[in-house]
């Protein structure tokens, strides 16, 4: 929806059927929609196999699980597919006039919702029968204000993959998505120019999380590891004291969790950073054998269309020792991070994040909103700046995660201090 008006809706019933083959050492994967005739679609899966395994050195083998046999269910108070389109149309047409109301100077709104309900089965020749829930609401909004030339942009996801449609009523509804992003863009159109340079600061929850998932989790991802800057770092120091950076696809109604993996893992929680120490990647079955990894239950394919790959869960630092006042003690000038607006980073852990929330520290105090300011740096460097961790509990960034193939996902963590050097600003000021 842009501005109130609805330009693309879509509705449709997905059925279809995934085949992947492993044979002589080499994957054979054929996905379709067709539910009868699938003998065809395993012969061919079988051919392709057979054939990529002629010209593979490295022959693929998997580890060993046990073959679980489980029904999953899930009961929520509203499926999205009973939810009338009237209702979901009259959900963003609110969200695009409370945004509008929230000041003069926004000139356009864009808003998106998607919702999916269904099951999904997983049949495995070692004798895994598992049947698992798929649900999925998800609202996003992207917003633009200008005042005297100044332009500025912001937006805000949430989403749950085990609430239904109350999760729209109770948590997402269109006030509170309103409220987030619409405030985003008037702070940066209020705030001061950002001074280019290196500062000490601190990452809020949602700051952290993008750094926690794109700078370094995907490092730790076993099939990405060996070209990337955690290869050859299994048991060696990679932080300052106290840093410990989780990836857990077990922790109850987050985003990326789920009982099993797209393969028949159990989910677990795996500690990649303990103590300062890289301790554990994240694994499928061929790289846990390939490897001599602990299988993680880090499988996940988006879709019948896709083959399961590995991919993070819900990735997260833990908290530390500091209250949120001593994070700022003694920071003369720099700058705290509340939100980001996209981002990117390489294998080498260099990263690049634009901000769309942020604030200057001034003589230890919080201060006034900045506008235009980018973060940028190489991860594995910053992490031995860090100098404190908050102590308390903190939300998770909500969203999606891209890797060939779309995954819902959560990252965060306490806000964390960084000392000078350890991110580089970049600003107009």
């Amino acid at each position: 929806m842009d501005d109130g008006r609805v330009n693309a809706l879509t509705q449709r019933i997905e059925r279809g059927v995934a085949i992947r083959v492993l044979a002589d050492g080499a994957w054979g994967f054929v996905s379709t929609g067709k539910l009868d005739g699938l003998d065809g679609a395993v012969k061919e899966a079988y051919s392709m196999a057979k054939a990529a395994a002629r010209t593979r050195k490295d022959k693929i083998s998997l580890a060993n699980v046990k073959a679980y046999r489980e029904v999953i269910e899930l009961k929520v108070d509203r499926d999205p597919r009973d939810v009338p389109i009237e209702e979901k149309i009259a959900y963003m047409q609110d969200m695009t006039k409370a945004i509008r109301d929230y000041d003069e100077r926004i000139t356009a709104v864009t808003v998106k919702v998607r919702t999916a309900s269904g099951s999904k089965y997983l049949v495995t020749s070692d004798g895994a029968r598992i049947r698992s829930p798929i649900m999925l609401v998800w609202s996003y909004p992207w917003v633009t204000g200008k005042e005297k030339g100044q332009l500025s942009a912001a937006r805000h996801e949430e989403a749950s993959t085990h609430r239904g449609w109350e999760y729209m009523d109770e948590v997402a509804t269109p006030q509170h998505m309103a409220e987030q992003v619409a405030k985003r863009v008037k702070l940066q159109l209020e705030g001061v120019p950002a001074k280019g340079g290196s500062f000490p600061c601190i990452t809020g929850p949602r700051v952290i999380g993008v750094l926690a998932h794109e700078a370094l989790g995907h490092l730790a991802e076993a099939d990405l590891t060996i070209n990337s800057s955690f290869n050859g770092k299994l048991g060696k120091v990679v932080a300052s004291e106290g840093v410990n950076m989780i990836d857990d696809g077990t922790d109850p109604g987050n985003l990326g969790t789920s009982r099993y993996d797209d393969e028949g893992v159990p989910s677990s929680k795996v500690e990649i950073i303990r103590d300062s120490v890289l301790t554990e990647l994240l694994s499928n079955r061929e790289y846990s054998a390939k490897s001599d990894l602990r299988l993680t239950g880090n499988a996940r394919a988006e879709s019948y269309l896709h083959p399961p790959i590995i991919r993070m869960r819900n990735t997260y630092f833990e908290t530390g020792d500091h209250s949120f006042e001593e994070l700022f003690e003694g920071i003369d000038f720099g700058y705290y991070l509340a939100d980001f607006r996209g981002g990117q980073a390489q294998m080498n852990a260099s990263f690049q994040v634009g901000i769309q929330e942020a604030y200057e520290i001034v003589d230890g105090e919080m201060g006034g909103p900045v506008r235009d300011l980018s973060i940028s740096g190489i991860a594995t460097d910053s992490l031995f700046k860090i100098e404190g961790i908050s102590k308390e509990e903190f939300p998770y960034e909500l969203g999606r995660c891209g890797k060939g193939q779309e995954a819902f996902v959560a990252s965060g963590g306490p806000d964390i201090r960084f000392g000078k050097g350890g991110i580089t600003f970049g600003g107009q000021g």
